[in-house]
């Protein structure tokens, strides 16, 4: 039995077509492909500022653009390495047909009312994803803070003292811990109430934002214990800081609500690491000098020894 192909069909069955047949994209197609593209590039990203690149980016294959950024209530998002210029446009962004934000967008050149069109019609696709960008910010930093004071939480500490004990490790270096709580705070409680007592850990969280340098960094633990970690500071330094802090304590008394002055106390352990120490033993002598001063003057503001 022989079998036969017409002019029309192939092996497949289907009609032979030529590279010069094939349909023209038309602009409403590629402008479609390059806005897939972008919603991809975006779908990415690990941040705000890193859907801020993709979108300069993809802006400057048709505009040059030097610099973007989004202002979405007294929040300021920039792209990496921006580089402002004198034209600036401002495109209006929304959700469901709220206003949120804007974006500023940068070019080395004005652009013409056409531009402009194509510029609006691009990053009316980009609300929803930045959106959602900022929104796992805004989880990832509430993962990590004491919602009361704002300082960091124990989870932050831990993941900051294991990377700060791997440097260390490896490098050698100094390194202290400070760790600090309130003499007398279940007086406070007791005798003004919780809402007072939460007014005083948020003045010693402030003390410590007074009192710490740059690099320092301070963390609430629970309850009423704080700890700072101190790099590059030696025994020595620790307890310079930790003086500042009871010093600090000492000259800001709290003033409660009525206007009645509220001494705030404090009892501080520290620390130096020891080469070859674990993170947790060197936490944990931190801890002993703490509570060894508790026990030695319960109720004093005291510093403690290098236990």
């Amino acid at each position: 039995m022989a079998y036969y192909l017409t002019t029309d069909e192939s092996l497949c069955g289907q009609a032979p077509t030529s590279l010069g047949s094939r349909a023209a994209i038309t602009p409403a197609e590629e402008w479609a492909a390059r806005e897939s593209a972008l919603l991809q590039a975006l779908l990415r990203c690990v941040n705000v500022r890193a859907a801020l690149d993709v979108i300069r980016d993809q802006l400057d294959d048709f505009l040059t653009v030097t610099s973007i950024c989004w202002q979405v209530g007294d929040e300021r998002y920039n792209c990496n390495a921006a580089s402002p210029s004198d034209h600036a446009i401002p495109v209006a962004l929304s959700l469901d047909d709220y206003p949120f934000g804007r974006l500023l967008v940068h070019t080395r050149l004005p652009i013409d009312e056409v531009e402009l069109a194509e510029l609006r019609q691009m990053l009316a696709i980009v609300a929803y994803p930045l959106r959602n960008l900022r929104m796992l910010e805004h989880a990832l930093v509430a993962a990590e803070h004491d919602a009361l004071t704002g300082l960091k939480n124990r989870r932050a500490f831990d993941l900051a003292l294991h990377d700060l004990h791997a440097r260390l490790a490896r490098y050698d270096g100094q390194a202290s811990l400070l760790i600090l709580d309130m003499s007398r705070f279940k007086a406070i409680n007791d005798t003004y109430g919780h809402d007072v007592g939460d007014r005083a850990l948020t003045w010693v969280a402030e003390g410590l934002d007074r009192c710490l340098r740059q690099t320092d960094s301070a963390y609430r633990l629970g309850g009423d214990e704080f700890v700072v970690i101190l790099p590059e500071t030696p025994y020595h330094g620790a307890r310079r800081l930790g003086t500042r802090l009871l010093e600090w304590l000492h000259e800001h008394p709290m003033r409660e609500a009525g206007g009645e002055l509220i001494q705030l106390h404090a009892n501080i352990g520290m620390a130096q690491w020891r080469h070859g120490e674990a993170s947790d033993e060197w936490f944990r002598r931190a801890d002993q000098a703490l509570y060894g001063n508790n026990e030695e003057r319960p109720g004093r503001q005291r510093l403690g020894r290098l236990a």
